[in-house]
């Protein structure tokens, strides 16, 4: 058995953003291997010092600053690492820079390897905020630079520098990464969605709609992220305003986040509140219910992605998706890649796809993109099999 112990600042406990679920899918998925999976992690509201959850040991590291790093994240969560799971620790596994606090002293622990799993590269992020052209994005990007340096300064360090998609071990192989990074150490294993949770509820679909109140008659456009200026949902906005026959589709946006009064105000300006309606942030059971009766998946995000798990939740429950084209994925004849300023171009796509419905949905995700197979592919690099 190998004995694994995961470094996050955040969890769903905390918020359900795609880095929350994909860690603790993945927790889970390594449970379900056989491995003996501990996750260190900053506290919650709920939730502080030791607790088991779907019998996961999970340590809510308190008096620190909830969902965040910091110097003092990095500081606790070795003394907490020291304390209790130094001693029976076969992989350190660091989501993100989780673990930058312990593997700058990784000689003090021999026989333990370090794995961490990158979501997206701090160049990308750079690179995406100035694409924005906003005030805000100029501004914070200075930040990704010093994250950058950071990065460059630890990732050879780990014995595996794992990225969670294409874009993001593309983003190795080109400078600045390519200067530094040793690529023998790269591998890719791609997000893992839960099929059994995301798929279409045909049998059921007009008992969902009752129970979210979306209307029984009319076809669901459906958008679900972080509402972040990055995420492209004010495109997704614009291009919807375009199309002649509103009344007989529903536009759905599920999340939250710092962007949604400028997007509710945009709403209320182009007199939109009939057919584009904000739905707040969803769990992962309600989001795959209202999921499996929409009819088209949105997202025109100006963002780099790494590999978004909205994009693979729509494609498991069979979704046609009009997608941001340069967010890299599998090839499909339902993924739609459109320019996320083109409005007109996505407006048309989008009308193309409502008239060409209803059709039967199926599930389109390739099984390297399932949970089970990640998770699978995380013990075999673990346990060197």
């Amino acid at each position: 058995m190998n004995n694994v112990v995961m470094f996050t600042r955040s969890l769903p406990m905390h918020g359900l953003g795609g880095m929350e679920v994909v860690a603790w899918d993945i927790a889970k998925g390594l449970r379900d291997e056989g491995c003996n999976i501990k996750v260190v992690t900053t506290c919650t509201a709920e939730f502080t010092g030791q607790h088991t959850i779907d019998g996961i040991d999970i340590y809510f590291i308190e008096n620190i600053k909830i969902g965040k790093y910091s110097a003092k994240w990095w500081r606790e969560s070795k003394r907490i690492f020291d304390q209790y799971f130094a001693h029976h620790c076969d992989t350190v596994f660091s989501v993100s820079s989780g673990a930058y606090g312990i593997i700058n002293h990784r000689r003090a622990y021999p026989g333990t390897q370090f794995l961490i799993q990158v979501h997206g590269t701090a160049w990308g992020e750079f690179v995406s905020k100035i694409k924005t052209r906003t005030l805000r994005g100029f501004l914070t990007s200075p930040k990704n630079l010093m994250w950058l340096c950071r990065d460059l300064l630890t990732y050879n360090q780990f014995d595996y520098i794992v990225g969670i998609g294409q874009q993001v071990c593309a983003d190795f192989k080109k400078w600045p990464y390519s200067r530094i990074i040793k690529l023998d150490k790269t591998r890719l294993i791609s997000n893992g969605i839960d099929v059994e949770l995301f798929k279409d509820s045909c049998e059921n679909t007009e008992k969902i709609k009752n129970k979210y109140h979306i209307p029984v008659n009319k076809k669901v456009i459906l958008t679900a992220c972080r509402l972040h200026p990055q995420k492209g949902v004010y495109n997704c906005i614009q291009a919807l305003n375009l199309l002649k026959n509103k009344q007989d589709f529903v536009y759905l946006i599920a999340g939250d986040g710092s962007d949604e009064a400028r997007l509710k105000a945009l709403v209320q300006t182009l007199n939109a509140q009939d057919y584009i309606k904000f739905i707040g942030a969803k769990t992962r059971d309600e989001l795959a219910e209202i999921a499996s009766v929409s009819d088209i998946f949105l997202f025109l995000t100006d963002r780099i992605e790494g590999l978004p798990l909205n994009i693979l939740e729509a494609a498991a429950v069979g979704l046609p998706i009009v997608l941001a084209e340069q967010v890299q994925l599998f090839p499909s004849s339902n993924i739609h890649l459109i320019n996320p300023r083109d409005y007109a171009t996505a407006a048309a796509k989008i009308a193309s796809l409502l008239s060409e419905l209803p059709r039967e949905k199926v599930s389109y995700i390739p099984a390297e993109y399932t949970l089970s197979y990640a998770a699978n592919k995380y013990k075999r690099l673990l346990t060197l099999e």
